[in-house]
């Protein structure tokens, strides 16, 4: 009986061996979830309403720098929750319909989101979450004597969603992508129009920080982009309009624009096939 016993080991001892071996690259495979950086150069065209400072629209050109940090979390499932950086400094030049006076604006923000992503039918990747962050700036008209500047400041909750699909054009991988935010509600500086900052300074605190929604504090962000996987570094080529907007105390300020941008990722988004099999990349944005 022992002997039956001991030649069913001997002979289950390679069924045995050969699962295990099947296994061992998955329980081996390290999870990856790289930090993909992005940084952009903006150009387009800016149209600028402040009626604190003037009542006429101006328009011209804008300049932008900004940065885009993106990483799976480490959830239960790393593959369907990513968080994201965002940061921009941009500069407005702007001239009156008759070019007799020039109005500048330099505004910088950041905002921190989380999203959660599902796969779609036809490669297509869904996200929708959420992000807070602040934005701060000053719209400048040197031809005012008394109120030569007018003070931006925000804290914004927003929605946020995407919409991607990897394409290849010809051997290069392509990543197009949708991307929107709206910010939904706001904590917002404002004067009382007319009130000179030289009496806020004196101590009439009184009024300057509003609540703001879609009806008098309304934005949107909507970028379009194609990133252009060549292995070690990805280029970006897209479309992003801009929209920041307020009307509160009788005073107007609006800020549109529409800009080209050129961006590098460095490193690239990891969309060629490289043979590291014991590694497994989760990506955020695909």
């Amino acid at each position: 009986m022992w002997r039956n016993k001991i030649l069913a080991i001997l002979l289950a001892l390679p069924s045995i061996a050969f699962s295990f071996n099947e296994e061992a690259p998955d329980s081996l495979s390290e999870v990856s979830r790289p930090v993909t950086q992005i940084y952009n150069l903006e150009a387009g065209g800016v149209r600028i309403l402040d009626t604190y400072l003037s009542p006429l629209y101006y328009s011209g050109y804008s300049l932008a720098l900004s940065g885009v940090w993106t990483k799976a979390l480490p959830a239960h499932n790393p593959r369907r929750l990513t968080m994201r950086f965002d940061a921009s400094l941009r500069a407005d030049f702007t001239d009156n319909p008759g070019r007799t006076a020039s109005m500048y604006a330099l505004e910088a923000d950041f905002s921190w989101g989380l999203a959660r992503r599902w796969k779609l039918p036809y490669g297509l990747q869904l996200t929708a979450g959420g992000s807070a962050g602040v934005e701060a700036g000053v719209i400048y008209l040197p031809r005012n004597g008394n109120n030569p500047a007018s003070a931006l400041a925000s804290f914004d909750i927003a929605a946020t969603a995407s919409l991607s699909r990897v394409i290849a054009l010809g051997k290069v991988p392509v990543l197009l992508s949708e991307n929107l935010s709206i910010p939904s509600f706001s904590l917002f500086f404002s004067p009382q129009y007319g009130e000179p900052y030289y009496e806020i300074y004196l101590g009439n605190h009184s009024g300057l920080i509003h609540a703001g929604w879609w009806g008098n504090h309304f934005g949107i962000d909507n970028l379009i982009a194609a990133d252009l996987d060549f292995g070690s570094t990805a280029l970006r080529i897209g479309y992003h309009f801009r929209v920041r907007s307020s009307f509160v105390c009788h005073t107007n300020i609006s800020r549109t624009s529409h800009a080209f941008v050129i961006g590098v990722i460095p490193r690239g988004l990891g969309l060629k096939p490289k043979p590291s099999p014991k590694t497994i990349n989760i990506n955020a944005l695909y």
